[in-house]
């Protein structure tokens, strides 16, 4: 599993996102899993980002999500398995919204 906080690009938290792979494939290309997202902000930084809020809380009430390793970053989709993002590098895009990933694996 990877584990990232993610943030605004402001550098506000906003949550978390954890990475599970499937069939212990070490995230080579073609990789497949399953991800989940934790909402947890303090208030103010909530009001500070609300279209950014409003899609990670909408994402943590879904189940199934899934995301796929590509070449140079990894596709996400949502329950119905519609492409909604990608991660690149340290950046996480949803929905038309850039969020900053915090790599924590080495520190969970």
């Amino acid at each position: 599993m990877l584990y990232f906080s993610i943030n605004n690009t402001n550098n506000l938290h906003l949550g978390f996102l954890v990475l599970m792979d499937e069939e212990d494939s070490t995230y080579a290309e073609g990789a497949v899993g399953y991800y989940a997202i934790k909402a947890q902000a303090d208030e103010d930084d909530q009001l500070a980002s609300p279209i950014e809020w409003q899609i990670l809380t909408g994402l943590a009430q879904q189940a199934g999500l899934k995301w796929h390793r590509q070449i140079d970053h990894v596709q996400l989709c949502d329950q119905d398995n519609k492409i909604i993002g990608r991660i690149q590098q340290q950046y996480l895009i949803l929905q038309g919204r850039h969020f900053l990933l915090n790599d924590l694996t080495g520190t969970v």
